[in-house]
């Protein structure tokens, strides 16, 4: 039986450069895969009401919309690429409105750690990179899917990213990575990211170190080079599970102060609100 590769492209384009990128990475990994592939654009996906109903064991989410579909989709690949555009200094909306969704997402979390995962990001100008790949990274991984590998791919126009030269060599070593998944402490982020979530976001911290902006890691500057010495613990897949059960606390706290709490927004009742279709 053949092995399942989901692609999940982030773009409207039809055959444009991240389902090209997801294909050529397909077809690079050989014929012992079967690439499966979703549009998320097309989806419907609403946002995240903040009710922490999907955390209550044998509850679900009460959205009705196609992101429990989509998760039990990914649920059934033995790898993904999630493969998107950037907007305006970052990865298309979507995939934050499906990150969003982590809590409902959290139910697959020992499932989505072992699926190896690609992360693609596709723009029409390296400079103009932003956030987005790092958000990109962030909002794969949210999901509780193991990034083994990382890369952007340079094309304004449709088909374009194919004519660089770096081309296939980037689909070369995605495909590698997503066959022969790299243990956490073999990962190679590249110059410059954090080892563990891949992030090139990085804070001054008091003691002089530069601090991963998302999982808090840090480092010692040496000349171009980054030198990890400090991982938090809070960002483990054991650190995450834990906070996933202190949000679960945060849930049964309300119920001892709602009567507190409703009396302050009580306060805060008043306001005028806007709504399309109405005269101001």
């Amino acid at each position: 039986m053949k092995k399942k590769l989901m692609g999940l492209i982030g773009s409207y384009r039809k055959t444009g450069n991240s389902e090209i990128v997801a294909k050529a990475v397909a077809r690079q990994m050989g014929d012992n895969w079967q690439l499966s592939l979703v549009r998320l654009p097309k989806l419907s996906v609403a946002p995240c009401r903040g009710c922490y109903a999907c955390l209550i064991p044998g509850k679900t989410c009460m959205i009705e919309d196609d992101l429990a579909w989509l998760l039990e989709q990914i649920k059934q690949a033995d790898a993904v690429i999630m493969a998107a555009p950037n907007y305006a200094l970052g990865p298309v909306g979507i995939v934050k409105m499906i990150s969003d969704r982590v809590l409902q997402a959290a139910h697959y979390f020992q499932a989505f750690q072992d699926i190896s995962t690609a992360v693609v990001l596709t723009l029409g100008l390296e400079k103009y990179n932003g956030i987005a790949q790092t958000a990109l990274c962030v909002q794969t991984a949210s999901l509780g899917l193991n990034v083994v590998s990382v890369e952007s791919f340079v094309g304004t126009h449709p088909g374009e990213v194919a004519r660089a030269g770096s081309f296939d060599a980037k689909v070369e070593a995605i495909a590698e990575a997503l066959i022969r998944p790299p243990a956490d402490h073999e990962k190679q982020a590249g110059p410059g990211r954090c080892p563990r979530c891949f992030s090139d976001l990085f804070r001054p911290h008091a003691d002089g170190d530069l601090e991963c902006a998302i999982c808090k890691s840090r480092a010692r500057q040496n000349g171009p080079d980054l030198d990890f010495h400090y991982f938090d613990p809070e960002f483990t897949k054991e650190g995450q599970m834990k906070h996933m059960a202190w949000l679960l606390g945060k849930k049964e706290e309300y119920e001892t102060i709602k009567d507190e709490l409703k009396a302050i927004r009580e306060k805060y009742r008043d306001g005028e609100w806007e709504k399309p279709g109405e005269e101001s």
